[in-house]
């Protein structure tokens, strides 16, 4: 074959396979045209259906249906009884579609299933034993929606306890009900103790000397200026002692009974009384007591009324008081680290409304002052260099205690009730006496060589608690302590000892009306 006769076949195939490629071409074109995706519920024959789990729907058609789809047969089983009735059964928790046909291809039914857990025995369990809860329940997967409106917190939390009992896993139920009741509480506490304290102190010492044996007398001289004896006013010869007077043996006794609870004496009235003999101006002998005496009484009042508000299911806390550094440990680079500690009067509480006027509460109440009682106290220590000179003093630390009256529950109470969640009644005595063996156990006698120490310290604490629902009020109707106050003038303060002036709040007509109650500010 020659090469023209090459060529001119090789342009033949070509325009050959460009002439049938050209039509098919065109054709492709055309039938996209044409195409319909049809993804279901969105067709004219798409409906929805809530299948709940493990139950069936029967599903009538107008014509007898030649072809069905299901998309997920795990979810959805379809089951054909006629060719115009069909049986839906939902298999497992979850979402599918189904596609019904005619005998010529048509669709005549589009059917979007979803399957969850059927919660119509739930709605009417929650219907009958909560009639005031309007509680709409949609299941989602495993999970359940609680949705609607309850007229309390207690009735919500019955709702979300039922429905959780019908799941296999209790934090599959979400709830997001609406309380319709009151959920702002005022909480008013009273902490009220008194303490009495007791002391007696009691105690006799004794002391005696007596010195026997041979006497050396005093050895006396004038006493000379200049050369001249000195006389006294009479005329009389001034004699200075050269050598004193002594016996030869001395003897002496005393009792020593210490106040050992308190360690000393307290005060109260102390007394002596003694008797001396003297032999040329030296002392012979003596004898002599000293008693001491006390009686105290003390008593202690505390009063603490913090109030605080909250809404219902949140909490709130309050301290009036402060905090104090405490040293607990070091850094890397040899730097104290410091903590504070809380005191003074602190509340915290958690109230829930569980029903109409009756409120649940956790609460934590506690009044703290410092106290030098268990207190740290480290002393001073010195800084040495490697010679063992020192070089400095670190100076003493000393760490506050801390006394506490603290009250930790959870009661129910009404709007307006009071209840005391914490009471203490406490005594306590000791006693010692202290003395010479023996001889303290004398009838009568035996109070001359003993010494009594009493102390008895009562203590009552009361707390109580009040709960009120409480809603907002114009400012107008609330009163503060500063309310009217002014300071009183030099004049005033000057000739009649005044710290303010009297007053009355402005607008406040007083005539006839008295206060009831306590008024909750300082008055003199």
């Amino acid at each position: 074959m020659s090469v023209l006769s090459k060529s001119c076949l090789f342009a033949s195939c070509l325009l050959a396979l460009g002439l049938a490629c050209a039509p098919t071409s065109f054709a492709g074109e055309a039938s996209l045209r044409h195409v319909k995706v049809d993804i279901g519920g969105n067709g004219p024959v798409s409906q929805s259906l809530s299948l709940p789990l493990n139950k069936a729907a029967v599903i009538e058609l107008p014509i007898d249906a030649r072809d069905v789809l299901v998309s997920n047969p795990k979810i959805v089983d379809a089951v054909i009884r006629t060719p115009r009735r069909i049986y839906i059964l939902g298999m497992k928790q979850g979402q599918a579609n189904a596609f019904f046909f005619d005998g010529k291809g048509n669709q005549i039914l589009n059917l979007e299933i979803t399957v969850a857990q059927d919660v119509r025995g739930l709605s009417k369990a929650i219907a009958a034993l909560l009639p005031r809860a309007r509680v709409k329940i949609q299941p989602m997967g495993d999970n359940l929606i609680l949705s609607g409106t309850v007229p309390d917190a207690g009735t919500a939390d019955s709702v979300l306890k039922i429905a959780r009992q019908s799941v296999e896993k209790p934090e599959n139920v979400l709830s997001l009900l609406t309380i319709q009741g009151k959920g702002q509480v005022l909480l008013k506490v009273r902490v009220v103790e008194m303490q009495r304290s007791l002391v007696k102190q009691l105690g006799i010492n004794l002391s005696g000397s007596i010195s026997f044996g041979n006497f050396m007398a005093p050895i006396a001289k004038p006493l000379l200026e200049n050369g001249v004896p000195v006389l006294d006013q009479f005329g009389n010869a001034i004699f200075e002692t050269v050598i004193p007077g002594s016996f030869g043996t001395t003897a002496a006794l005393a009792t020593n009974n210490a106040f050992s609870l308190a360690g000393r004496s307290l005060g109260g009235t102390s007394g002596s009384i003694g008797y001396t003999n003297f032999r040329q101006g030296v002392q012979q002998s003596s004898i002599g007591a000293g008693i001491s005496a006390l009686e105290r009484v003390g008593l202690v009042r505390t009063l603490a009324e913090p109030n605080l508000t909250a809404i219902t299911g949140e909490s709130a806390n309050f301290l009036a008081g402060g905090e104090f550094p405490v040293p607990v440990g070091r850094d890397r680079d040899g730097n104290i680290t410091i903590e504070y500690k809380k005191f003074g009067v602190g509340l915290g509480f958690t109230p829930l409304v569980i029903s109409k006027g009756r409120i649940s509460l956790k609460i934590s109440t506690e009044v703290s002052e410092l106290t030098t009682q268990g207190a740290l106290q480290l002393s001073s220590q010195p800084v040495t260099d490697s010679n063992g000179n020192v070089v400095s003093t670190v100076p003493g630390l000393t760490l506050p205690a801390l006394k506490v009256r603290r009250a930790e529950t959870t009661v129910e109470l009404p709007s307006g009730g009071s209840m005391v969640i914490a009471g203490l009644i406490q005594e306590k005595t000791k006693q010692a006496l202290e003395g010479v063996p023996g001889a303290k156990d004398l009838p009568i006698l035996g109070a001359l060589f003993r010494s009594r120490d009493y102390q008895n310290d009562e203590t009552e604490l009361v707390i109580m608690v009040t709960p009120y629902l409480v809603d907002p009020t114009h400012p107008d109707a609330l009163a503060t302590p500063a309310d009217g106050f002014s300071n009183a003038s030099d004049l005033a303060t000057i000739l009649f000892g005044r710290l303010n002036k009297v007053y009355r709040a402005p607008g406040t007509k007083a005539d006839g009306r008295r206060w009831n109650g306590p008024i909750g500010y300082v008055l003199e």
